[in-house]
């Protein structure tokens, strides 16, 4: 548990390469870097164990973590105490991870837990960071990434724009059923009354029984709605110098499927070390299955763990060798 600036416990599952648990003497030997993962909405860290482990066996070190108000961390389900508390959660637990290891950090996540990788480079800037990862990234509160029309998306567009939107591609019903769903009357009044902030106004669907099985929060308040929400999404991108990996299914029922490589085109730096991956046949949340594949691919590209492969070989026979002088 790390405690954030105002006293609240945030749960961080760290996993480990092989090399870290050896004996003292290999106490030298580093993993190349650091994974910093952060979970999409509603859920927890649990549901990305897989990838975790994937990126270990690359020799990476991985540190799932659990937003206020998630999983095992501490706070009010669902809500936060202000807009962009999230922000500042990661920043204590980059700091207190650099306090007691430094390692080349990468941070990213996936759905909103992307979009709060970005937000986090646009308050605290990217000094802490060796490379950023954006899985399937909802950015949900402006037209431009939708896969599907919302039923406001004409007045909004209307609104934003000043013409009429020219098309009106409504969600499927496969699709409306993984959509979250908002409360326009209870986000007004949120908007206008701050004391309404910590009510909630957006809603996942799923069962509550089953939410309940998973950990995961059904319900967002006005608040955390808000932080895990990123309008100036093309300001943030364009402060990224840092190595960039971009990952979507085809399938996804959010975003359109051009989006991410405009991000790469138009919003990345062309100098940035950028890298997309649309991946066939897959949707928002059966990506993190080919995100097994890509990412750990990706880092092993980067922060080369080949060396450190090499360096544990030689720390294993090292210790072979001292238990057989031993028996000697």
């Amino acid at each position: 548990m790390i405690t954030a600036r105002d006293g609240i416990k945030l749960a961080c599952h760290q996993y480990l390469p092989i090399q870290n648990s050896l004996p003292e003497k290999s106490s030298g030997v580093n993993t190349p870097a650091r994974v910093m993962f952060l979970h999409g909405g509603s859920f927890n860290s649990r549901r990305y164990a897989n990838i975790a482990k994937a990126c270990v066996k690359q020799g990476f070190e991985v540190v799932l973590c659990d937003l206020r108000g998630h999983g095992d961390s501490q706070g009010p389900r669902g809500t936060c105490n202000y807009v962009g508390q999230l922000e500042d959660d990661i920043a204590d637990t980059i700091e207190w991870f650099e306090n007691h290891q430094p390692l080349p950090l990468i941070l990213g996540g996936h759905s909103s837990g992307s979009v709060v990788c970005l937000r986090y480079i646009e308050k605290h800037g990217q000094d802490s960071l060796a490379g950023c990862y954006f899985i399937a990234p909802a950015i949900s509160n402006t037209l431009e990434p939708l896969r599907f029309d919302e039923p406001g998306s004409k007045r909004s567009f209307l609104m934003n724009y000043w013409r009429k939107k020219p098309t009106f591609n409504p969600a499927p019903e496969s699709a409306l059923k993984h959509i979250p769903k908002m409360n326009n009357v209870k986000f007004l009044a949120a908007l206008v009354l701050p004391f309404l902030r910590h009510k909630t106004v957006m809603s996942f669907p799923g069962s509550a029984k089953m939410a309940e099985l998973e950990g995961r929060v059904l319900d967002y308040s006005f608040n955390m709605m808000a932080s895990v929400s990123i309008p100036k999404y093309s300001k943030a991108f364009r402060l990224i110098t840092v190595p960039t990996l971009l990952v979507c299914g085809e399938n996804d029922e959010i975003l359109h499927p051009s989006f991410l490589p405009t991000v790469a085109q138009w919003h990345l730096a062309p100098t940035t070390d950028k890298q997309v991956n649309m991946l066939p046949r897959l949707n928002h949340m059966s990506v993190l299955g080919g995100a097994t594949r890509v990412l750990p691919q990706w880092l092993a590209q980067r922060w080369d763990p080949v060396e450190i492969e090499i360096v544990k070989a030689e720390v294993e026979v090292e210790v072979v060798n001292a238990e057989m002088e031993q028996v000697a």
